[in-house]
Parts: C-alpha cells; sequence; structure tokens
C-alpha cells in the first residue's frame, strides 16, 4: 500500500481545524490540491495556523512541523501549503493581518523542514459557511 500512496503526487496543507472548512461541500481540500497541482493532501489543522509563529505558540509550532515532517517522508511530498481563513477563531485577525501572517508562516515552515519543493501562502475566503474560496497570497 505504502508503495502505492508514493507513486503519487500529494501535498501537505497546514490548516484551521474550524469545521467549517473540512465540510464535504466546502471541497477545501481539492481546493488547494488543485493550486498545489497535486493529486490530494494529506492535512494538519490546528486552530489559527497564520498565528502559530507568534512566541506563546512556540509549541504548537513545533509539534505542527514535526507532524508535517513525518508525512512529508512517508509520502515523498512535493507541495506544502499554509491556509489561513478569514473569520478565524482560532486567530482573530483584520484580512490583511491573515494574510501577512500566513506568508510568514509558509516562509519559515519551508526553511523549518529545509524543504525543497514549493510552499504556498493560501488564505480561505469567505462567502458563506458553506461556500468558501481559495486566495493564493505567496509561494516560497
Amino acid at each position: 500500500m505504502i508503495g502505492l500512496i508514493r507513486k503519487r503526487k500529494l501535498g501537505i496543507a497546514l490548516m484551521c481545524s474550524d469545521w467549517r472548512l473540512h465540510q464535504g461541500r466546502v471541497d477545501l481540500n481539492w481546493k488547494i490540491a488543485r493550486a498545489l497541482k497535486v493529486r490530494g493532501v494529506d492535512v494538519v489543522a490546528v486552530p489559527g495556523p497564520d498565528g502559530l509563529l507568534a512566541p506563546a505558540r512556540e509549541t504548537e509550532w513545533r509539534s505542527a512541523v514535526r507532524q508535517i515532517a513525518v508525512l512529508a517522508k512517508a509520502h515523498d511530498s512535493v507541495a506544502l501549503a499554509v491556509v489561513a481563513h478569514q473569520r478565524c477563531a482560532g486567530h482573530p485577525v483584520s484580512d490583511d493581518e491573515h494574510e501577512i501572517g500566513v506568508a510568514a508562516a509558509a516562509k519559515a515552515l519551508k526553511e523549518a523542514l529545509k524543504f525543497a519543493g514549493p510552499v504556498a501562502a493560501m488564505v480561505a475566503t469567505y462567502r458563506s459557511e458553506s461556500n468558501w474560496g481559495l486566495k493564493k497570497i505567496a509561494d516560497f
């Protein structure tokens, strides 16, 4: 089975654990996979991933990096994304601050993992509880 997984082009998304983003009708995982140009994405979910670089969240940041490293090695991941979202209770900041924070987190993730492939910074944009867009902010 692992041999089959390794033949697929997979990515990893570090994203918010907010239930709204993980509903089938939102289909955010598929939107992220398309944006990364991969077949699918593994998900590491934490509240407010774009806020993980705050000093008070250092332990959470280290844990997320370890989890991503395990998945990247196990599945030969070719791309990563950090996905923030508007109206986030885990990191309640302005839309502009989400864009700044997610770009910083994506850049820091690439450096922490020494990841050779692309790392994208994205923001899920609110339209309704079951309708979210996806905006790419930066690639590293």
